[in-house]
C-alpha cells in the first residue's frame, strides 16, 4: 500500500520543485524599473566640462609698446622779456588756465599807458573836428584824416593790452609739466621754449605692427586688446584703437598704431614707460560677437539631424540636451551661432554615452 502511494507523492514533490525553480527564475529576471533605479543611483560617469567663452580659439599677437602723451607741446612766450615767475615744478599736474610763467611787465604797462593817452588825444581831436565839419568850417577829407589817426590809436592800444596779456604764460590744457627748459630770471625771446607740457587726459600706447599683419587684419577681426605695465605687475588694462599712421618706417617696415585707455586707475603711468600689448584675433571667417568656439567633441547630432550639446548643471551634476546652431568646423573647434552664451558649461567629450538627466562627475 505504501508503494502504491509513491507515484502521487513523487508527482506532488516534482510540482513543488518546479514552482520553486520558476520563482527563482522570476527573481533573477530583469526588471526595467529596478534597472532604472539602479542606474540612477550608480556612480556618476566622469565627464570633461568646458566653459563657453569668447576667448577660445583666438590667435594671440604680442607687441612691445610705449606710453605716449595725447599731445606734447613746448610752451613759449609771444613777447620777449625777463622771466620773473616760474612757479611750476617738473612732474607737477596743472589745470587749463594755470599760470606757468610770467615776464616783467614794466615795459608793457608803460606801453599800455602811452597807447591809452594817444587814443584819448586822438578822440578829443576827432570830436573837435566833427563839430567843425558840421559847421562846414573844415573839409570832409580833413575829418577823415583825423578819423584814421584815431582808428590807428585804437588798434595800438589793443595791441599794447594784448602784449601785456602775453606776459603771462598759462596752460592751454590739463596736463603734466614734463621738464622746465629754462631757469627763472632768464631773458627770453619770442618762441623760446620755457616748459614742456604733456596732455595726459588719457593713456595712449603706441605699438609698431609689421606690414604683413597691418595690411591683412581688419577691425572686425580684433577680439580684444590688453596691456600690462611693469608699474602695475600682472594687472591687465583693456585698450581701444585710437588711430594709426599710414607712413611706414623705412627701416623696420612697420606702421605705428596708437591705442588708448582711461587714465583713471592708472595714474602712475607716464609718457616713456613700457608696455606689453596682447592683441587677440578671431580666426579667419569668424565674426566678432556672433559665434562661440567649442570643442568639436562637444557637439552631437540627434536622429533628426539636429545638432546639440549636453549642458552641465553644476548644482545637481545633471546634464540636459541643449539644441545649438553650428557653423563650419575650424580645426579642433566648431563655431556655435546660437543656443549658448558666455559662461555656460557643457560636456566636451563622450557625448554619445550620455542621456537626459544623467548625473556626471566633473573631471579636473
Amino acid at each position: 500500500m505504501f508503494e502504491a502511494s509513491k507515484g502521487p507523492l513523487r508527482r506532488w514533490a516534482g510540482l513543488v520543485f518546479a514552482a520553486l525553480v520558476l520563482a527563482a527564475c522570476q527573481d533573477e529576471a530583469s526588471d526595467p524599473v529596478s534597472e532604472a533605479e539602479a542606474k540612477l543611483h550608480a556612480a556618476p560617469r566622469p565627464a570633461k566640462i568646458f566653459t563657453v567663452t569668447d576667448q577660445i580659439g583666438l590667435v594671440e599677437r604680442r607687441f612691445a609698446g610705449r606710453v605716449e602723451a595725447v599731445q606734447t607741446v613746448d610752451l613759449s612766450f609771444q613777447v620777449p622779456g625777463k622771466l620773473v615767475q616760474l612757479p611750476v615744478l617738473e612732474s607737477q599736474p596743472v589745470r587749463k588756465g594755470d599760470l606757468i610763467a610770467k615776464l616783467d611787465t614794466t615795459d608793457y604797462d608803460r606801453a599800455v599807458r602811452e597807447a591809452t593817452y594817444r587814443q584819448d588825444q586822438a578822440k578829443r581831436e576827432l570830436d573837435r573836428l566833427e563839430t567843425l565839419r558840421e559847421r562846414s568850417v573844415i573839409s570832409q577829407s580833413a575829418y577823415d584824416e583825423q578819423k584814421n589817426v584815431y582808428d590807428l590809436a585804437v588798434e595800438q592800444l589793443k595791441e599794447a593790452r594784448q602784449n601785456l596779456v602775453y606776459t603771462e604764460l598759462r596752460a592751454p590744457f590739463d596736463g603734466i609739466v614734463s621738464v622746465r627748459l629754462i631757469e627763472n630770471f632768464t631773458t627770453v625771446g619770442v618762441g623760446t621754449p620755457v616748459v614742456r607740457l604733456h596732455d595726459v587726459s588719457e593713456v595712449q600706447v603706441d605699438i609698431n605692427v609689421a606690414e604683413a599683419l597691418f595690411g591683412r587684419v581688419t577691425e572686425s577681426e580684433v577680439a580684444s586688446i590688453d596691456a600690462r605695465f611693469p608699474a602695475y605687475g600682472d594687472k591687465l588694462f583693456p585698450l581701444k584703437y585710437r588711430e594709426h599712421s599710414t607712413q611706414v618706417d623705412e627701416v623696420a617696415q612697420t606702421y605705428r598704431v596708437t591705442l588708448s585707455m582711461p587714465r583713471e586707475g592708472a595714474e602712475q603711468l607716464f609718457p616713456g614707460m613700457t608696455a606689453s600689448v596682447v592683441v587677440k584675433l578671431l580666426p579667419e571667417g569668424l565674426e566678432l560677437g556672433e559665434e562661440f568656439l567649442v570643442p568639436s567633441g562637444a557637439v552631437a547630432v540627434d536622429g533628426d539631424g539636429k545638432s546639440f550639446v549636453w549642458a552641465f548643471d553644476a548644482g545637481s551634476g545633471a546634464v540636459g540636451k541643449q539644441p545649438v546652431e553650428i557653423g563650419t568646423v575650424m580645426g579642433d573647434y566648431i563655431p556655435v551661432k546660437s543656443g549658448l552664451k558666455a559662461g555656460d558649461e557643457i560636456v566636451s567629450a563622450g557625448v554619445a554615452y550620455l542621456s537626459n538627466g544623467q548625473i556626471v562627475r566633473r573631471l579636473n
